[in-house]
């Protein structure tokens, strides 16, 4: 998942009495919910679009407050978080066929929000799915491959997705080409979410401004720049459970000026957490006790090279330039925020490995050694891109010196997050460049699917380097297809040797694991972090 990386995977009582600085997974969270109020969020960007078919950047909390799915993940920090659960489906799918038949069941009563004020049908469904496939740079569509006629339909060879089946209004019906252990899981992500065709025809490419959906929470106004309200929706199937009267989410502030603000009163949450550069100062504060969050998030943040330009097409180019990065020296600026990574499966994912299969430690003379045995004794010259929030910035400089140090001369280029993550998804545009991956969903297939896979090598998808590996697209489709339990040990080993492959050609240089945090004021009640889904703001309430 492409997002803020500057969240907490953790429980926070905030104005609780904890007996350590720093509340994590095991806090409970204290007090009555109760309804009304506006909680105020801040984050430094702004999404660019709320389209949730195309949006995989910033937005995703937004989107949770404004749209639903078949089926989502329990309210709750750490394992319970990871739990799905129904949300516009009455249960679990019916999975026949062996395993390649998944039929979902409607609740009653659902409604999208006013201005349109009509019921949903499995119709709407089977719309908002083939409306995400069709769109240009869609970068979902490797999850939604492996359904029957998906392909022939993004291809413009039918008219529909023969494997998407409206049963009856409230029953649909999709059955996959092969059988997908984590299907399941994405039909919970935000790309599946039903929305209504005639808003859509209202709004045309700028509907994505202007969402709507069947959320707890619908769009009241988004002024650019400044902020975003969300208010109650009042056709909300589950309104009960939904506390805060509004919520007001604040742009173009930085994390140091968030928490000021946080300190004085004026915000509730630190969307982008607290700034490395501020955090030992705050953690060491006792005024903030019980305030502040940390742990790790199921997250590696990485150096990517494209392999359609040169000299990034050579492996050895590749494997000098892992050679050559000193994670250590990256993991000191971050200020305690993060712990060095050599593998794509982080700490805390099935599939992460007490040692990784092939690790590259800092080893300045076996950089040149293989940029020699590559054609390039003297170095080269290349450009390092990435996105202009602190501390990715300085990240890069650190990755430049590194990389001066072995004869590889390499120009900056920063901008703003949207633009980066556009840029990175054009062919032949970027050579370098920094990436952050957070879980999806609690599986390893979330790690290889949408970065290392032949579906999504596109224009639009988030493999930017473009690499892909026929033994890995072999070894994935065996790893989806065992779905029994007693299979799961076999299928994980499947994932170790995708990762064993990937190392050795070396497309990324994995560089740390986030240590997450954040910070609530005083009066939010009900605060935790989703491990999948960041913030839960409808869970959350004011005291």
């Amino acid at each position: 998942m492409l997002a803020a990386a500057f969240l907490a995977v953790a429980l926070a009582a905030c104005g609780s009495s904890t007996s350590t600085q720093a509340t994590n997974a095991t806090t409970t969270a204290s007090g009555t919910p109760h309804k009304g109020g506006t909680l105020v969020i801040s984050y430094q960007s702004e999404p660019q679009t709320l389209d949730p078919a195309i949006n995989w950047d910033e937005g995703w909390t937004e989107e949770d407050c404004l749209f639903n799915t078949f089926l989502k993940y329990a309210s709750g920090p750490g394992e319970a978080g990871t739990k799905l659960v129904p949300d516009l489906a009455t249960a679990l799918p019916q999975i026949t066929n062996g395993g390649k038949t998944y039929t979902f069941h409607l609740r009653p009563g659902i409604r999208f929000a006013p201005p349109v004020n009509r019921a949903v049908t499995a119709e709407d469904f089977r719309w908002s799915f083939e409306r995400m496939l069709r769109l240009p740079l869609a970068p979902a569509i490797s999850f939604y491959t492996n359904v029957v006629g998906a392909q022939a339909f993004i291809d413009g060879k039918a008219k529909h997705v023969s494997g998407y089946q409206v049963v009856n209004p409230s029953t649909i019906r999709i059955t996959l080409v092969h059988p997908d252990a984590a299907f399941v899981n994405a039909m919970s992500m935000p790309f599946t979410s039903v929305i209504p065709k005639e808003w859509v025809a209202k709004w045309g490419k700028q509907v994505g401004r202007h969402p709507l959906g069947t959320g707890p929470f619908m769009l009241d106004h988004w002024t650019t720049g400044q902020e975003m309200v969300l208010k109650r929706n009042p056709n909300y199937y589950n309104a009960d459970h939904v506390w805060l009267d509004a919520v007001k989410v604040e742009f173009s502030i930085s994390p140091s000026t968030a928490l000021l603000r946080l300190q004085r009163g004026d915000i509730d949450v630190l969307g982008d957490g607290i700034d490395p550069a501020d955090f030992q100062r705050v953690l060491a504060d006792p005024t903030w006790k019980g305030q502040v969050v940390q742990e790790p998030s199921i997250e590696f943040d990485y150096l990517f090279m494209n392999t359609q330009i040169k000299p990034f097409d050579n492996v050895k180019v590749r494997q000098a330039i892992s050679y050559a990065i000193n994670r250590d020296k990256i993991v000191k600026l971050l200020a305690g925020t993060a712990q060095p990574i050599d593998q794509i499966y982080p700490a805390g994912l099935p599939g992460h490995q007490p040692a990784s299969p092939v690790s590259y430690g800092y080893d300045p003379a076996k950089a040149k050694q293989l940029l020699a045995e590559a054609g390039f004794p003297h170095g080269f010259s290349t450009t390092l891109y990435t996105h202009n929030v602190d501390p990715w910035p300085r990240l890069m400089q650190s990755i430049q010196n590194d990389l001066a140090q072995v004869g590889i001369k390499a120009s900056l280029r920063t901008m703003d997050r949207g633009t980066y993550w556009t840029l990175i998804g054009e062919p032949g545009k970027v050579p370098m460049g920094l990436m952050v991956w957070r879980q999806d969903y609690p599986d390893p297939s979330d790690f290889i699917m949408p970065l290392f896979s032949k579906a999504a090598a596109v224009p639009g998808g988030f493999n930017a380097s473009f690499w892909w590996n026929p033994s890995v697209e072999t070894l994935l489709a065996q790893a989806q297809g065992m779905t029994m339990p007693d299979q799961q040990a076999a299928r994980l080993a499947k994932f170790a040797e995708i990762q064993r492959i990937i190392l050795e050609n070396a497309p990324v240089v994995p560089l740390y694991q986030p240590i997450q945090n954040s910070m609530c004021s005083k009066r939010v009640g009900g605060f935790y972090l989703s491990p999948v889904t960041y913030y839960r703001l409808p869970d959350y309430w004011i005291k």
